[in-house]
This record gives structure tokens, C-alpha cells and sequence, in this order.
């Protein structure tokens, strides 16, 4: 009876670690799970550019600048649902301010937007709210 438990427990094991090492190299596992898409635009006033550069654990996507107004930066991704991993985060850089935020986080953003459309703006950014259809979600800054 013993050896019958521990061979389960080791089956289960191997499936378990099998799970885990096939999301770490394909972010769906066979599932399927839609892309997301992250834009950015800058909110600040007329005339000020904004300097963006995104990263997450295995990326790094590099700056872009985005001109005040109709003008964003944007990227797609395949999130990693596997533990609720997938983070990106970006600096934002204008003027003689420096700050940053987590631009993508799976758990706070997977089931609410799979197209996360940011204004960044001088107190933080904001996110389209699809139910309202305005950029009022609002979030501070990341802190040091």
C-alpha cells in the first residue's frame, strides 16, 4: 500500500513539475490564452515629451519617446498565467522628473483588460476604464 501511495505522490510530482517547466517555455501551456496589449500616451502637457522605457524579467524593450497628444508607444505580449508572473514595468522620464510603475501585473490586470490603455500624467497614470469609457482608473506612482 505504501509503495502503490508513493508511486502516486512521484506521478504527481513529475506531472506538477512538467506543468511548471512547460509555462516557464511556452507562456500558454496549450491553453489558450489571449494576447495583451499595452499602449501608452503621453498626458503631460503641450509640448512636453516623455521618455518611456519598459522591462520585465526577460525583456527589456528600450526607450521610446512619446510627443504630448495623439502620439503613444505600444507592445504586445503573451502572458505568462503560470503563478500570475507576468509584470512589466516603465520608467517615465520628463522635464526633471524620474518615476516609474508597473505598467502590467497579471493579477491586478488579466481579467480586466487584455488591451491596457494608459494616459501617463504628472500625479500618475490612469487607465481606460472600458465601463465609463474615460481614463479615470488612476494609480500613484511606485514608490522607491
Amino acid at each position: 500500500m505504501s509503495t502503490l501511495l508513493n508511486r502516486n505522490v512521484l506521478i504527481l510530482l513529475m506531472i506538477c513539475l512538467a506543468l511548471f517547466f512547460m509555462s516557464r517555455f511556452d507562456p500558454v501551456a496549450g491553453l489558450s490564452l489571449k494576447r495583451a496589449h499595452v499602449r501608452i500616451a503621453n498626458d503631460l502637457s503641450e509640448g512636453v515629451d516623455l521618455k518611456v522605457h519598459c522591462k520585465s524579467k526577460d525583456d527589456d524593450l528600450g526607450e521610446h519617446i512619446v510627443s504630448y497628444g495623439k502620439e503613444y508607444y505600444e507592445f504586445t505580449f503573451k502572458p505568462r498565467y503560470f503563478l500570475g508572473e507576468t509584470q512589466f514595468f516603465c520608467s517615465f522620464q520628463w522635464q526633471e522628473n524620474f518615476r516609474w510603475f508597473d505598467t502590467y501585473m497579471y493579477r491586478r490586470d488579466h481579467q480586466r483588460c487584455n488591451e491596457c490603455y494608459w494616459k501617463v500624467r504628472p500625479d500618475g497614470p490612469c487607465r481606460l476604464d472600458y465601463d465609463t469609457n474615460e481614463y479615470d482608473l488612476c494609480f500613484g506612482w511606485n514608490k522607491n
